[in-house]
């Protein structure tokens, strides 16, 4: 494993399909363990000083996955709760800078909820074609997803404070 020290073994890296509940999992496990939550997609928009659907719309889908991985690979918070942008798996070294800050955890959402839990996917900021549908989303990324998980959780059925309970579980935090 990638990133094996106790200080890394103790944060928390959330990766995942927009939607996924990667924020609200994020706060609540923070609140709970104690660890310091950072969510990367608001550090892009802090530093950008634009919400991500504007940063998209004036970037490429290339573009924009190079500010992503700059801004992730800025970070140096070991021990925390990180919770990712969707679209971070398609950068290898930004994932593996994740891997030494703490255990990558991928909340599994299946297409079909996460189509249930937000209706306009460019308004809320989310890398995706013109014409692609959430499932193609996912598809596409589901191979990074799984490379790059340490623990999968199928997040589908659960509330976010089940998938806390499972992590918590999990990692004995």
């Amino acid at each position: 494993m990638i990133g094996d020290s106790e200080t890394a073994r103790s944060g928390v890296v959330l990766i995942g399909m927009p939607g996924s509940g990667k924020s609200t999992v994020g706060r609540l496990l923070s609140e709970q363990t104690g660890l310091p939550f950072l969510d990367t997609d608001a550090l892009i928009e802090a530093g950008e000083s634009k919400r991500l659907a504007e940063i998209i719309a004036h970037h490429s889908p290339e573009g924009f996955r190079e500010i992503e991985a700059a801004y992730v690979q800025s970070i140096q918070s070991a021990g925390s709760v990180i919770s990712t942008g969707g679209s971070v798996c398609y950068s290898r070294d930004a994932m593996q800078h994740l891997a030494g800050l703490g255990t990558i955890v991928w909340l599994d959402v299946a297409p079909e909820v996460l189509e249930q839990r937000f209706a306009d996917v460019f308004d809320r900021g989310v890398l995706i074609e013109p014409g692609s549908s959430l499932a193609d989303l996912y598809h596409s990324r589901f191979p990074l997803y799984e490379q790059y998980a340490q623990i999968k959780i199928d997040a589908s059925p659960l509330t976010a404070e089940e998938v806390v309970s499972q992590i918590r579980q999990q990692l004995a935090l």
